[in-house]
């Protein structure tokens, strides 16, 4: 009965699947039928596909309580994935920078580039991450004379960094690879957000230059918050926006993938949620 149940409720759990993937493919087209069906074959896809069909199968043979707690994982997953989670997460500590257009404001003494935009790659090579914009916004302002000088922060944990290098470092390389002159550069180390703005506490006591500060918008407050600690002022200088603009709205098929969980939306509330919870510790 058990084995009968089994590949009834899986045969019925894929001809839904396929049903609703051919009404994509009808009404919005092969393109987008294919993003979902990509989107369903990802790691994080496949375990909430299979966290659903095990809570129906549980539920069929009445395993109530492997049901709940198959149910209950595929909701925590539904949402750690979820885009417009990590949208609204993102959007709410995005939003006190919305206005600011780092491009009109006037020139900067320095402007302070934080580090976490870089890695080294496979080949060796210095190269910007998932928050990569923080290394353009520096350089566009350095070009558009917007800063004179450009410090960049961040020294490595030897226990959790294979590469031996630190993000000071690689923020100078990529810079100067961006047409940025080596001798307009400066490094200040710092292992997290807190010994940075401690660092640069210290070299800017009273605030007497002009200084920006760059990093992700998701992670200014934090940044501004741990330098007011210090009695440091700078200037908040956003790159790296999560959220999209304000008047933008998802097309149907973006409301779909939104809906399927993925290893970005995953990795994006991971960092927001860290924010978060540094917000309520104090760190």
């Amino acid at each position: 009965m058990r084995g009968n149940s089994f590949f009834w409720i899986g045969f019925r759990f894929a001809v839904t699947a396929a049903v609703g993937i051919c009404t994509i493919w009808l009404s919005l087209g092969q393109m987008v039928a294919e993003k979902i069906i990509t989107a369903m074959l990802m790691p994080a896809g496949l375990l909430w596909m299979f966290l659903l069909f095990s809570t129906s199968y549980a539920a069929a043979i009445r395993e109530r309580a492997g049901a709940v707690c198959l149910f209950l994982g595929w909701t925590v997953l539904s949402v750690a994935g979820n885009g417009y989670v990590a949208d609204a997460i993102g959007r709410s500590l995005e939003e006190p920078f919305l206005d600011i257009d780092p491009f009109q404001a006037e020139p900067y003494d320095v402007v302070v580039l934080l580090g976490g935009g870089g890695t080294v790659g496979s080949n060796g090579r210095y190269q910007g991450n998932w928050s990569g914009d923080r290394f353009i916004l520096a350089a566009q302002l350095y070009h558009q004379k917007k800063a004179l000088k450009i410090i960049c922060t961040g020294q490595k944990i030897a226990e959790m960094n294979s590469s031996g290098v630190d993000p000071s470092v690689i923020g100078r390389d990529v810079l100067t690879q961006l047409g940025v002159p080596d001798d307009a550069i400066e490094e200040i180390g710092g292992r997290n957000t807190t010994e940075e703005m401690k660092n640069l506490g210290e070299k800017f006591p009273g605030a007497k230059v002009r200084v920006g500060l760059i990093t992700s918008a998701w992670h200014l407050s934090r940044a501004l918050r741990l330098a007011e600690d210090q009695n440091f002022y700078p200037e908040p200088l956003p790159a790296d926006f999560w959220s999209g603009p304000q008047d933008a709205q998802r097309t149907p098929g973006q409301m779909i993938e939104a809906m399927i969980p993925s290893g970005f939306a995953i990795g994006a509330n991971t960092a927001f949620m860290k924010e978060k919870i540094a917000e309520l510790v104090g760190r």
